[in-house]
C-alpha cells in the first residue's frame, strides 16, 4: 500500500487542510521536489504544529515506542520519510476524522485490512479505469480509498484536474467526486459529451444531479456509507436501490451487520428494504443540525418550503464540509420550468433566514 508518492499525497493534502484551503487538485502541489514547509509552501508555525498533528493522528504515529518527531525537520521529504518508516514498523490502523452532521469531529479508527478488503471490492466495480482523477482530497475516507488504494490496486496513475485536457480524456478515466465537484464540472462543461468513468459520494446526489452527468456520458455509480462504516452500498442508476456491498447486511431495522467481523453498526439514516440486499434511503435521521451557530431543525425547514404553492414533494438533508455545515433540498414542483424554478429559489431566499437556507437546491 505504502509508497514515497502516496504518502506524500496525503500528507500534502493534510496541508491544505490545516491552512483552511480547499483541494484543488492543482497537480503543481504534488510535484515539487525538496520542499521546505515554511519557505515553499508557506505555512507558519502554528499551522506546521496543527499539520503535525494531523499527520500523527491519521498514520498513528504514536502506535510504536519512540515514534518520529516530525517537528525535528521542516522538510517535506523527511516527513514522508518518517511516516514510511513508522508504517512498516506498524501499519494495522489508520484514522480518520469526521463531524458528520454534528459539528462534533471524532476520530474514526479502521483496520487496514477492512480498508483493503473495501479497495479489492471498488477494483470490481471499477476495473475499466484507466486513470484517476481526484476531485477529494486522500485525508478523507473517500478520498484514500478512491484516490490512494484504489490506483495502487489497479496499477492505474492519477491524473489531476489541473492537468487534465477534456477533448483528449483517455477512455475509461475515473473522475471522483462529491454532488457539490459535480455539479460544478457540469457547469463547467455545457456543450461537451466525454465517454468516462465517475463515482460520487460524501452526501446525496439527486435525481436531477444524477441525469445531468449521465448526459455527458459519464457512466456514474453512486456509493452510500460514512467514515464510521467506510462504503456499505452502492447503485448505477438515479432509480435503482442500493444495493450493499457483498459483506455488509441488515441486522435489525436501521441496523448493518459486517458479515465477516459480526459487528453492527448504526445507520445515519432512515431507510425502507427493497428486496435481498436492496434498499432506498427515506430521510436522515439526525434532524437538529447546528448551522453558524444556530440549531436548525431540517424537518421545519422542509415544512416551510412545502407550504410553497408550487412545491410538491421536499427532501432535506445537511453535509459537513470541512468546518463548514450546509443544507441541501431536492425539490418537485406541480410546474416545473426554468421560471418557476427561480421563482422558488426567490421565495425560499426571501421565506428562510441565512441559517435556515439550502446552500444546493436541486430538482427532480
Amino acid at each position: 500500500m505504502w509508497d514515497y508518492q502516496s504518502v506524500k499525497q496525503i500528507i500534502l493534502d493534510l496541508s491544505l487542510k490545516v491552512r483552511g484551503m480547499p483541494f484543488t487538485g492543482d497537480a503543481a502541489l504534488y510535484q515539487i521536489i525538496g520542499a521546505d514547509w515554511k519557505h515553499d509552501l508557506g505555512l507558519d508555525s502554528i499551522e506546521l504544529m496543527g499539520l503535525a498533528a494531523e499527520v500523527n493522528s491519521l498514520f498513528n504515529l504514536f502506535a510504536v515506542n519512540e515514534p518520529p518527531y516530525l517537528l525535528s525537520s521542516a522538510k517535506v521529504d523527511d516527513w514522508v520519510e518518517m511516516v514510511l518508516k513508522t508504517r512498516q514498523r506498524a501499519d494495522e490502523i489508520l484514522c480518520f476524522n469526521t463531524s458528520g452532521t454534528s459539528g462534533q469531529t471524532k476520530v474514526i479508527r479502521h483496520t487496514m485490512a477492512h480498508l483493503q478488503r473495501e479497495i479489492a471490492f471498488l477494483k470490481t466495480l471499477f476495473q475499466e479505469a484507466t486513470c484517476i482523477i481526484p476531485y477529494v482530497p486522500g485525508y478523507s475516507i473517500y478520498g484514500f480509498l478512491l484516490t490512494v488504494g484504489l490506483p495502487k490496486l489497479l496499477q492505474a496513475p492519477l491524473c489531476y484536474p489541473s492537468q487534465v485536457d477534456w477533448t483528449r480524456l483517455p477512455a475509461n478515466a475515473l473522475i471522483v467526486a462529491t454532488p457539490f465537484n459535480w455539479q460544478l464540472l457540469i457547469n463547467s462543461l455545457p456543450d461537451m459529451a466525454v465517454q468516462v468513468l465517475g463515482v460520487s459520494a460524501a452526501a446525496p446526489l439527486y435525481s436531477d444531479l444524477y441525469r445531468s452527468i449521465n448526459s455527458k456520458g459519464i457512466k456514474l455509480t453512486e456509493l452510500y456509507g460514512a467514515t464510521e462504516t467506510s462504503g456499505v452500498a452502492y447503485r448505477n442508476h438515479w432509480d435503482d436501490s442500493f444495493q450493499f456491498f457483498p459483506y455488509w447486511a441488515l441486522a435489525t431495522d436501521g441496523e448493518i451487520r459486517d458479515m465477516e467481523t459480526d459487528r453492527v453498526f448504526k445507520l445515519m439514516d432512515d431507510i425502507r428494504i427493497d428486496d435481498q440486499g436492496h434498499f432506498t434511503i427515506t430521510g436522515r435521521k439526525d434532524k437538529q443540525v447546528k448551522i453558524a451557530g444556530r440549531l436548525v431543525n431540517l424537518d421545519q425547514v422542509a415544512l416551510s418550503i412545502k407550504k410553497l404553492a408550487n412545491v410538491q414533494e421536499c427532501h432535506i438533508s445537511a453535509k459537513a464540509t470541512g468546518n463548514d455545515l450546509m443544507i441541501q433540498v431536492s425539490l418537485t414542483l406541480f410546474e416545473d420550468g426554468e421560471h418557476q424554478r427561480t421563482d422558488v429559489k426567490k421565495q425560499i431566499r426571501q421565506m428562510l433566514p441565512a441559517h435556515e437556507r439550502p446552500r444546493d437546491i436541486y430538482f427532480d
